[in-house]
């Protein structure tokens, strides 16, 4: 298991630094070497926004769901792990866990509404004296 683990995390550690070296080439820099490969630059590029707006909508969509049940998850707070992308409720600490390749949403979060949220509390009228 730890051997899966330092795997994975020195996968990330390498994908962070072409990350990294990515931003500071200039865009001259990146259409040149695109266009070295053979590919469109501009081509390229859609193809680049597409994913990344792909990915986007599946973040959102979790994030509605959650709303929808009463969760509340602090957007900053999204963590790469194992099986994908993680995150609790600040109200009740309940987990989701969604992946950005098949939009899969999976976790205690989504098994029904938020118990600490009062957007689910039915209120009983008071009766009239």
């Amino acid at each position: 298991m730890a051997d899966k683990t330092n795997h994975h995390e020195r996968l990330e550690r390498m994908m962070n630094q072409l990350g990294d070296s990515v931003f500071v080439l200039s865009d001259e820099h990146i259409r040149a070497e695109v266009s070295d490969f053979g590919a469109d630059p501009h081509e390229e590029a859609q193809r680049t926004r597409t994913v990344l707006l792909e990915a986007l909508q599946k973040l959102e969509n979790v994030n509605r769901r959650l709303s929808n049940l009463g969760h509340t998850v602090n957007s900053s707070s999204w963590q790469r792990g194992r099986s994908g992308y993680q995150n609790t409720c600040m109200a009740c600490g309940s987990f989701v866990i969604f992946t950005t390749t098949t939009g899969e949403m999976r976790g205690n979060a989504l098994d029904g509404p938020c118990p600490e949220s009062d957007q689910y509390t039915i209120r009983r009228r008071e009766a009239s004296r």
